[in-house]
C-alpha cells in the first residue's frame, strides 16, 4: 500500500530542489488523507507544509494536519482578517504543538484533488509579470485557470472558490498572476508531471518569443568598489547592524554589466512573497561617487513612500538590502549571513524574471500600494514583534587563536550570540573547527590559517574579510606563544617569537581593523588578552611580560584615538587558564609549578576563591565587553579574570 505522505514527501523535495521553482522556504504542499485522531475516529485531514519547512529537505514532521470538516466549512464565512485565519487554522489543528499551517491551507483544502502542489517559477513569473491578459495566459499555458493577483490567505481562496470548484477535469494547474502555479491530481506524481509540462510549456514560449537568456552586456568590468564596502556596510547598518554578501561572480558580473540590471531597479521582484525581505525597489550604483548621498537619498524616497502607502505598522529599516554596483556586482544585506545570501538568490532570480518578462511583453509587477500592503503583511508584522535577535546578529568578530583553549571558546561564544567570527589561527584544522562550531551554534564563521608574525598575510586576510562580509565589528587578541626562562638564558630569539606573536600580532591585526571601523562609522570594540602578568609580573616571565606590555600599551593608544568614532579598546587581564590551552603544553605548566615550589593542582587554584579558572570566564567577559548595554560606555580599561590575586 502506498504510503501517502511518504509520496508528497518524495514530491515535495523534487519540487524543492529545483531553484527555478522554489527558493529558500518558498512553495508548498499538501495531501489529503484519512486519520485516527484522538478520540478513536477516522477524519480526513489536510497536511500541509507548516511554517519553517525547507521543500527541498522537508520530511513528514514538516507537515501540519488540519481538519478537513474545519476548512470546508469556512467556505460559508464572507470573510476573515488575517488574524482571523490563522486562529481558525490553529484550532483546526489535528495537533495544536505542530507547526503553524501554509496561509494557503484554505486553498489547498478548497482544490477537491488529494495532491496539491505549489512553486513560485521563474518561468510562470516571467508570463504573468506583464500586461498580457488572462486569455493570453491561457493560450500560452494548457490545461490551466488564470486568476488575477489577490494577496494570499483566505481572501485569496474565498475569491476563487467559485472557479475551483466548477472547473472542469481538463483544467491541471492554477496560475495565479504574479504569485505562482498550483498543479493537483488524486496522484503524487501526476500533480508534479503537471506542474513540470505547464513549466516547459512556460519556457518554451519565452524561448521561442525572447531566445536564450542574454543579458545586454555594455559596461566594462571595475573592481574599484572594494575600498568602499565598510562605508556601504556602516551606512546600511545605521538602524540594524548588518552581514553583507558580496557577489563578484561571472554570473553577478553578468548582471552589473548590463543594460537590464539598471533598467529594472524600480521594476520590483519576482514575486510579491520577497517583498517580506527586499524592497520594491534596489539600488543601482552607476558609478562610485558619493555612495553615501545615494543611499541616504534612496532611503529618503523609501521613507516617502512609506507615509503614503502605511498607516498602522512602524516603519521597517529604509535602507538598501540590494546594491548592483556596475560593473563591479551585487551587494546584498541582511541581519544576517542566512538572510543576506537569501536576498542574493531572489534579486539573481528578479533580474531573469523582469528580463525574460519584458522581452515577451512589458514588465508589469503588483502596484506600490499592494507591495507595501505585502511587505507590512499584519502576520509578518507580528512574527517581527515576536523575534528577539541575538545579541550579536548582523556583527563581524575576529578572533585569533581561534583553534583551543581561550580563542576557541570565545569563538563558541561569540557565534553562539549571532556573530560572523572569523577565526584565526596556525593550527591546519582549523577548517574542521570552524564547521563544528557554525553546526553547533547556527552561526556562519570563516576561518583563517595563517601566520600572525606576516604583515602581508594579516592585511591580506582583512581584504578577505571585507570582501566576504563587507567589514568588521570586534577583534579579540588572544592568540600568543610562551617560553618560560630566567632572564640570563633569554636569547634574542626568544625576545623576537614573544614580540611577534604576542606584541606586534595584535597591533597588526588591530590597526588593519581600525582602519575598517573607521571608514564604517558605526563604532567597534578591540580587545586584548594581556595576562594578570602585567600586573603581577613572575620569575621566569621577562620576555613573555614584556611582550605583553607591549600590547597592553597600544590597547591605550587605540582607546585615546578611537574613541571619537566610537570605537572601544579594553584589556582582558586572565591569570593561569590551562584547559584547552595550548601555551602550557610541553612541560610549561609543571615547570612554573615547580617555580613556585607547588603542585599542579596549587597552582592552578592559587588565588583568592581557590578555584581554577576556566576559558569559559574569559569568553563571557569578552561578550559582557562588546555588550553596549554593560561595557557601552567603558574604554581603555583593564579587567582582570583571575580568582583574585594573593
Amino acid at each position: 500500500m502506498v504510503d501517502e505522505i511518504e509520496e508528497l514527501v518524495k514530491y515535495s523535495r523534487l519540487l524543492g530542489k529545483d531553484k527555478n521553482l522554489v527558493l529558500h522556504g518558498g512553495g508548498n504542499t499538501s495531501v489529503k488523507v484519512m486519520e485516527k485522531v484522538h478520540t478513536g475516529r477516522t477524519i480526513e485531514v489536510l497536511r500541509v507544509k507548516g511554517s519553517g519547512s525547507d521543500l527541498a529537505t522537508i520530511d513528514k514532521a514538516g507537515f501540519t494536519g488540519l481538519r478537513m470538516e474545519d476548512l470546508l466549512q469556512a467556505k460559508s464565512k464572507a470573510s476573515m482578517s488575517d488574524f482571523e485565519m490563522m486562529s481558525y487554522l490553529k484550532k483546526s489543528c489535528v495537533d495544536p504543538s505542530e507547526p503553524s499551517p501554509s496561509v494557503e491551507s484554505f486553498l489547498h483544502a478548497f482544490i477537491s484533488r488529494k495532491y496539491v502542489l505549489h512553486s513560485h517559477s521563474d518561468a510562470i513569473l516571467s508570463i504573468t509579470n506583464t500586461e498580457f491578459t488572462q486569455e493570453e495566459i491561457e493560450k500560452i499555458l494548457p490545461n490551466v485557470m488564470v486568476v488575477p493577483y489577490i494577496p494570499p490567505g483566505f481572501k485569496l481562496a474565498k475569491n476563487i472558490l467559485d472557479k475551483v470548484e466548477n472547473m472542469n477535469e481538463n483544467v491541471k494547474g492554477l496560475v495565479l498572476s504574479r504569485h505562482g502555479l498550483f498543479t493537483f491530481s488524486d496522484s503524487a506524481e501526476e500533480a508534479y508531471n503537471n506542474h513540470l509540462s505547464i513549466v516547459e510549456a512556460a519556457n518554451k514560449y519565452i524561448m521561442e518569443k525572447a531566445g536564450p537568456r542574454s543579458l545586454k552586456q555594455v559596461f566594462d568590468h571595475n573592481d574599484s568598489l572594494e575600498e568602499y564596502l565598510p562605508l556601504i556596510r556602516g551606512l546600511v547598518s545605521r538602524n540594524i547592524k548588518k552581514i553583507l554578501e558580496i557577489d563578484t561572480s561571472a554570473e553577478a558580473k553578468e548582471i552589473a554589466c548590463s543594460a537590464e540590471a539598471e533598467k529594472f531597479q524600480k521594476s520590483g521582484p519576482a514575486t510579491p512573497d520577497m517583498l517580506i525581505r527586499t524592497k520594491y525597489n534596489y539600488l543601482y550604483l552607476s558609478d562610485f561617487q558619493n555612495i553615501e548621498q545615494k543611499i541616504l537619498s534612496f532611503v529618503d524616497e523609501y521613507k516617502k513612500e512609506y507615509e503614503t502607502y502605511v498607516k498602522d505598522f512602524p516603519m521597517h529599516d529604509p535602507y538598501p538590502t540590494i546594491i548592483i554596483a556596475r560593473g563591479y556586482g551585487i551587494i546584498t544585506a541582511g541581519k544576517n549571513s542566512k538572510e543576506a545570501h537569501i536576498v542574493m538568490d531572489q534579486i539573481k532570480h528578479s533580474v531573469y524574471v523582469n528580463w525574460a518578462a519584458s522581452r515577451i511583453s512589458k514588465q508589469h509587477f503588483i502596484t506600490r500600494a499592494e507591495a507595501y500592503e505585502m511587505e507590512y503583511w499584519p502576520l509578518e508584522e507580528a512574527k517581527l514583534k515576536k523575534d528577539k535577535p541575538k545579541l550579536l546578529e548582523g556583527s563581524v568578530s575576529i578572533v585569533t587563536g581561534a583553534a583551543s583553549g581561550i580563542g576557541l571558546e570565545t569563538f563558541r561564544v561569540l557565534s553562539r550570540n549571532g556573530s560572523v567570527v572569523v577565526a584565526v589561527d596556525l593550527d591546519q584544522n582549523l577548517g574542521n573547527i570552524s564547521n563544528d562550531i557554525s553546526k553547533e551554534t547556527g552561526s556562519v564563521s570563516f576561518p583563517v590559517v595563517i601566520d600572525l608574525g606576516n604583515d602581508a598575510a594579516i592585511q591580506n586576510a582583512f581584504k578577505e574579510i571585507v570582501k566576504k562580509f563587507g567589514g568588521v565589528d570586534i577583534v579579540f587578541n588572544n592568540a600568543g606563544v610562551l617560553k618560560s626562562e630566567i632572564i640570563e638564558n633569554i636569547s634574542v630569539e626568544t625576545l623576537d617569537l614573544h614580540y611577534r606573536i604576542n606584541g606586534r600580532a595584535p597591533f597588526l591585526v588591530s590597526r588593519e581593523a581600525f582602519k575598517i571601523m573607521k571608514k564604517q562609522g558605526i563604532g567597534g570594540n578591540i580587545i586584548f588578552n594581556i595576562s594578570k602578568n602585567l600586573t603581577h609580573p613572575g620569575p621566569g616571565m621577562a620576555s613573555y611580560g614584556s611582550s605583553k606590555a607591549f600590547a597592553a600599551q597600544m590597547c591605550h593608544y587605540f582607546a585615546k584615538e578611537g574613541g571619537r568614532f566610537g570605537i572601544r579598546a579594553n584589556i582582558i587581564n586572565p591569570d593561569k587558564i590551562f584547559k584547552g590551552s595550548k601555551i602550557w603544553e610541553n612541560g610549561v605548566l609543571e615547570a612554573r609549578a615547580k617555580a613556585k615550589g607547588q603542585t599542579v593542582e596549587e597552582y592552578k587554584t592559587q588565588n583568592l576563591l581557590k578555584k581554577e579558572v576556566l576559558p569559559e570566564h574569559v569568553a563571557n567577559m569578552v561578550l559582557a565587553m562588546v555588550n553596549d548595554h554593560i561595557f557601552g560606555a567603558t574604554t581603555d580599561c583593564m579587567v582582570p579574570v583571575d580568582g583574585g590575586i594573593i
